[in-house]
């Protein structure tokens, strides 16, 4: 069942119903999948990150565009045609999905958002999960002792964002501005910001320090948390998405994998999970709307 060629099967099926507006028949899919529908749409869910009806509603949205923006079909009839009970709510829907009402589809500059079928031959997977990021370096150095200075929090992934928010809003930078001179990260590129994660209390929850590197025996200001960093030995890896998101979502299999791959192993005697901000990599690209990357470090072994 969690072959590619069984879910290209289910979205074969899909498409096939897709221009006609008929109901989608869960009992098919099973017979397709080999496995309870109930199951298998978690499972659809968690690859593609789409529900089935919900697939189902982008792509017959994006072919009642095609219709509407090549063809004289009424929009009724475009409604009709691709399951919605009313004029009302199929123009609702459509302005959700490409920002623009039905008749304005028809204007010769209209710009529609296509949602293409899915290809799950295209995508790559570890663990069972779609990857949308992509690691582009690995490298290993030794690192020194050294203290991580900054705002300090006990947060979780889903709730880390409000913590970075109350970094930059709050006068954390403004302290560690003073501390120029004794900072200590030739190993890492100019950034605006560096994450330091670490006392997982499981794989969701955990403490953070949001801040920078300093010397050891540093005397710090009040009121920036000190934690320190012994020396030691440390995987040094950038991934590279569209979005944030799209790294954060991948970010610990493809490196778990890439440390696997190249004969690592990670330390999680000493575990923590840096994340690096970086001017070139990740600022200046996110201004200009491109693909961005953001830096990690973790502790592995000596013998890595």
């Amino acid at each position: 069942m969690n072959s590619s060629k069984t879910f290209n099967d289910v979205i074969l099926y899909l498409e096939k119903i897709i221009p006609d507006g008929c109901e989608i028949d869960y009992h098919e899919i099973s017979r397709i999948a080999m496995s309870p529908a109930a199951l298998f749409q978690r499972i659809f869910n968690f690859i593609s990150g789409i529900s089935i009806s919900d697939y189902v509603r982008k792509r017959r949205l994006t072919l009642a565009g095609y219709e509407l923006k090549n063809t004289d079909i009424s929009v009724l009839d475009a409604a009709v045609k691709y399951g919605f009970q009313s004029h009302s709510s199929f123009s609702r829907a459509f302005k959700e999905h490409h920002g623009i009402t039905p008749s304005q589809a028809r204007m010769k500059n209209a710009r529609l958002n296509d949602y293409l079928p899915i290809n799950f031959s295209d995508m790559r997977f570890v663990g069972g999960k779609r990857i949308m990021a992509e690691m582009k370096r690995i490298i290993y150095k030794e690192t020194p002792g050294r203290l991580m200075v900054g705002l300090p929090r006990e947060t979780s992934f889903s709730d880390a964002g409000f913590v970075w928010q109350e970094f930059f809003q709050g006068d954390t930078i403004e302290k560690l501005d003073r501390l120029t001179d004794v900072k200590c990260c030739d190993d890492i590129d100019e950034n605006d910001g560096i994450g330091l994660m670490y006392d997982f209390s499981d794989r969701m929850n955990f403490k953070i320090v949001i801040g920078d590197f300093v010397r050891m025996q540093t005397d710090i200001p009040e009121g920036l948390f000190v934690k320190h960093i012994p020396k030691g030995r440390a995987a040094y890896v950038q991934i590279e998405g569209s979005n944030v998101a799209e790294i954060l979502d991948s970010a610990y299999l493809l490196i778990t994998e890439a440390i696997e791959k190249t004969g690592g192993t990670i330390d999680f005697d000493n575990f923590y999970w840096c994340e690096i901000y970086t001017h070139e990599r990740y600022s200046e690209p996110f201004a200009r709307g491109e693909k961005v990357v953001i830096d990690y470090m973790m502790p592995v072994k000596a013998d890595t």
